[in-house]
């Protein structure tokens, strides 16, 4: 299957769903394959994307008839709230298995497979571009804002979130797994888990981009039991750290995280993501 973005970079990791049964072996594996291997359960073990996906259509608010093009579409949380807002949607995603299952949930949606390095559609094609979450996981991230910026229309607006921003909610009892993976993160091979730290206004700024800013956005969910929290965790990108970790210390993350969670009154599962806009010069 030829990668649609670029998650396609080659990395070896660890493949195997059941995660604590034996004879775990390393094979090479893309990006590309994680998303295809999760695509069935993405998003359905906690409503997680839809949270962000919805505040951001908030900020972009595309107007009836606007061309919004949903780079690394997903499941469509972005797609769905756009589309109820009367946009004409283009979709993309990387892994087969979203964008089958995206074409079935909103056929209204004009769903594509491609490479975002060379996005398949004239310059100028679009009112809107959307990528939340994908950004950070390309190979090459300036030449893909310079191809967003070519297919956006003069004024045209551009939005990526990824990873990252400010608390904007004090928990009664913080959400002890960001730590545990930072912790956790000493034992990832070389290359390891998936994803890199990305200025988004610098990069937005030098492809030549104007009106950049960034705001924070925060997704709360309150998780019913440790379990759903660790059933999760395998359902999306971060199964890729999860995979990448050695077998014993695989375990380990495991036993303390349902540990840690399942010693708490309240589970709230908390994440920050930073969201940048930006607009196409005149």
């Amino acid at each position: 299957m030829k990668p649609l973005l670029s998650r396609g970079f080659t990395r070896y990791t660890t493949r195997n769903f059941g995660l604590m049964s034996q004879g775990v072996v390393a094979v090479l594996t893309t990006n590309v394959q994680v998303f295809d291997e999760v695509a069935s359960v993405y998003d359905e073990v906690l409503p997680f994307f839809a949270a962000p996906g919805r505040q951001v259509v908030e900020v972009v608010d595309p107007g009836a008839g606007i061309r919004l093009l949903d780079l690394g579409a997903g499941r469509g949380a972005v797609t769905g709230p756009a589309l109820a807002r009367g946009a004409q949607v283009t979709a993309i995603d990387a892994a087969q298995g979203m964008g089958a299952r995206l074409a079935a949930d909103y056929p209204e949606a004009h769903v594509l497979q491609m490479d975002a390095n060379h996005l398949a559609f004239p310059d100028t094609s679009f009112g809107v571009v959307v990528a939340a979450f994908v950004v950070h996981l390309v190979d090459n991230a300036a030449l893909v804002a310079a191809e967003i910026l070519r297919v956006l229309a003069p004024g045209g607006l551009v939005a990526i979130a990824i990873p990252g921003g400010e608390p904007q909610t004090d928990l009664a009892e913080p959400d002890p797994v960001p730590g545990l993976c930072g912790e956790f993160a000493q034992y990832l091979p070389p290359d390891g888990s998936m994803g890199m730290e990305l200025d988004v206004a610098d990069l937005l700024t030098r492809a030549g981009f104007v009106d950049v800013t960034t705001t924070s956005i925060e997704v709360c969910l309150e998780v019913p039991d440790a379990q759903t929290y660790w059933d999760w965790t395998l359902t999306h990108g971060s199964r890729a750290f999860v995979d990448d970790l050695p077998a014993d210390r695989r375990a380990e993350f495991h036993d303390r995280m349902l540990a840690q969670l399942s010693s708490q009154e309240l589970i709230t599962l908390r994440r920050n993501a930073a969201l940048c806009t930006a607009r196409r010069p005149l």
